[in-house]
């Protein structure tokens, strides 16, 4: 099964420093291709059910397609393609990492956020993150 959906909003502007994505972060894991062939999880637990096929931005929003292995004998996989097509998961959530750093005056930073995995969920942490069609393919 494919499934297509949002995984991030518009991403923060260039001087934004906190958890979010940026729009610059966003253009570069997208042009760089790190998204590809990470793995697809639901609810961030468990095993993984699929990968990313591929990552594109549309209006700023990062866009997946991802592919479900509902062939698997791994019962999750079976699962989170019933879980699509049931719209029981109707949203996407990524899973990342951030990297904090405090300067010597006590100042926090941010930087090396890190795309681990994303996730077909009931529902999403960000707003406009959801799941817009799926296919057998």
């Amino acid at each position: 099964m494919y499934v297509w959906g949002t995984a991030n909003p518009v991403g923060e502007s260039a001087g934004y420093d906190g958890m979010y994505l940026t729009g610059s972060e966003i253009n570069n894991m997208v042009l760089d291709r790190e998204l590809h062939g990470l793995p697809v999880k639901i609810e961030h637990m468990g095993d993984n059910v699929g990968t990313i096929v591929s990552a594109w931005q549309h209006h700023g929003r990062l866009e997946l397609l991802l592919n479900i292995d509902d062939n698997s004998p791994n019962l999750s996989s079976a699962l989170a393609s019933s879980f699509v097509s049931g719209n029981v998961c109707k949203d996407l959530s990524l899973g990342y990492t951030v990297a904090v750093k405090q300067s010597a005056d006590g100042a926090l930073s941010t930087n090396n956020k890190r795309v681990v995995e994303v996730s077909l969920v009931k529902r999403g942490a960000r707003q406009q993150c959801h799941i817009h069609g799926f296919f057998d393919g």
